[in-house]
């Protein structure tokens, strides 16, 4: 690979985004953002990450994916009726 194919992507919007995945309760992971790949013009992807996960694990995904899952979340919440604070009479 050469510099310049580095070149090329790095001047884009990433493709995908790079995530260590930390367990947490209810099933949920906390998903930290450590780094972003590029298309190369292979077929291939040039990572680059600000940070390695000690467990080795890396979750990446697509930025069309992560837009899907955060268009339902805000679905989710939506519909979701409100809590309103108890108040003492």
């Amino acid at each position: 690979m050469s510099t310049d194919d580095l070149s090329d992507t790095k001047s884009n919007r990433p493709s995908h985004i790079a995530y260590s995945v930390e367990p947490g309760k209810d099933e949920k992971g906390h998903w930290h953002k450590i780094g972003a790949a590029w298309p190369t013009k292979g077929d291939g992807l040039n990572i680059q990450l600000t940070a390695i996960p000690l467990d080795g694990k890396i979750a990446l995904r697509s930025r069309e994916e992560l837009e899907k899952m955060r268009a339902e979340r805000e679905a989710q919440a939506q519909d979701q009726p409100k809590m309103i604070p108890a108040v003492k009479l």
